[in-house]
């Protein structure tokens, strides 16, 4: 018989969301539930949620969630953060202990807002000035990193199963209008509690089930414009390519997804003289080394909606439902029945086609 190590599961990873697109709020609890029919899709070594809309009361700060190898590192990275920062908030992020869940860092979160002298001084804005200050604390301060950065949401996440990380954040104390999760069946590296899914910066994040072969190319590239990859995880580079063309770049949700999952030659040639070919060709030829190749399905989150998006090839199963306002995200129809068994226009999105949902203007 074959035991876990010595078969590779390539269709492993779970991944799964939900959206309210009037803005209305949801437990993670139901997110949590989501997870448990792709127990399988997991091996246990990382398990993780983003939600949007968790922190109403300190909306207009940035909400830095970290881990600390010490509580000696905890105190210096605080007064780093202090140079830069008004901390209006810091506060141990809350836990239950279950079984299942050991060796946890500290685990602390900060509701900072950028010093203005500071941003003034640098000639930066705050959202570069937030990202830059992340990249510096993963990569030069050692013992402590940065794994969500957004303003109203935040990411949770540890080396276990998902639905026991679930638990063990009290994410049913939690009340969000959209939802993200992922279980991870590691193919390349190692499980760790930095490295387990989502990936974000500022208010992007990411759960990914595949393996990009195109990783060096894209890091490559990426490090060129100040992201460093650190995490020994080819996810990574996905969440600061997005950072890269959303925000700084200033494309559409709809073009960045044509860069990362572009049409193939043959398929723009055929759209002759229009001008959705002159789009993918603009786009192929400026960031040909953003083209993200091997199997993936990712859902992206961001403030105020998601894009789910398969390779162009489809080589990774992700379907979509809906109910009433809802609209469900995974790797599975399991996972979509087990929070809203009457889900209804459940549908396959085909290879390189995004499924865009934003939450209705001002609702939140």
């Amino acid at each position: 018989m074959k035991i876990e190590g010595q078969v590779r599961i390539p269709s492993g990873c779970a991944i799964a969301a939900v959206i309210s697109k009037e803005g209305n709020k949801m437990s993670g609890e139901m997110i949590t539930n989501s997870m448990k029919p792709m127990h399988d899709r997991s091996n246990g070594l990382g398990g993780g949620f983003a939600g949007y809309g968790i922190y109403p009361e300190y909306k207009e700060y940035y909400a830095l969630h970290l881990f600390f190898d010490t509580r000696a590192t905890r105190k210096d990275c605080e007064a780093f953060l202090k140079e830069r920062f008004e901390i209006v908030q810091s506060e141990i992020i809350p836990t239950r202990k279950i079984p299942a869940i050991t060796d946890e860092p500290v685990i602390w979160r900060y509701f900072v807002s950028p010093l203005k002298s500071v941003l003034a001084s640098m000639q930066l804005d705050e959202k570069e000035f937030v990202a830059r200050t992340v990249m510096k604390i993963n990569t030069q301060m050692h013992g402590a990193y940065v794994f969500s950065s957004g303003k109203n949401m935040g990411a949770f996440k540890a080396v276990g199963f998902p639905e026991d990380v679930g638990v063990f954040y009290k994410l049913e104390e939690y009340e969000g209008y959209s939802w993200t999760a992922h279980g991870r069946y590691p193919t390349n590296t190692p499980g760790w509690w930095g490295g387990a899914h989502p990936f974000t910066l500022l208010d992007y994040s990411i759960v990914h089930n595949g393996e990009i072969s195109s990783y060096d190319a894209n890091r490559r590239f990426i490090e060129m414009f100040g992201y460093k990859c650190t995490l020994q995880t080819d996810t990574e580079v996905i969440t600061y390519i997005m950072d890269y063309l959303l925000r700084v770049q200033g494309l559409t949700l709809d073009e960045a997804a044509s860069v990362i999952a572009a049409p193939f030659w043959s398929t723009i040639a055929e759209k002759a003289n229009t001008q959705e070919q002159k789009k993918y060709t603009y786009l192929r030829t400026m960031f040909p080394s953003l083209l993200i190749t091997g199997p993936f399905s990712i859902v992206l989150g961001f403030d105020g909606g998601l894009m789910a998006l398969n390779d162009r090839l489809k080589l990774r199963s992700m379907v979509v439902g809906e109910k009433d306002d809802k609209v469900f995200i995974a790797s599975e129809e399991a996972a979509i029945r087990a929070i809203e068994p009457n889900a209804e226009n459940i549908w396959s999105p085909a290879g390189g086609e995004p499924v865009i949902v934003k939450v209705k203007e001002g609702a939140y």
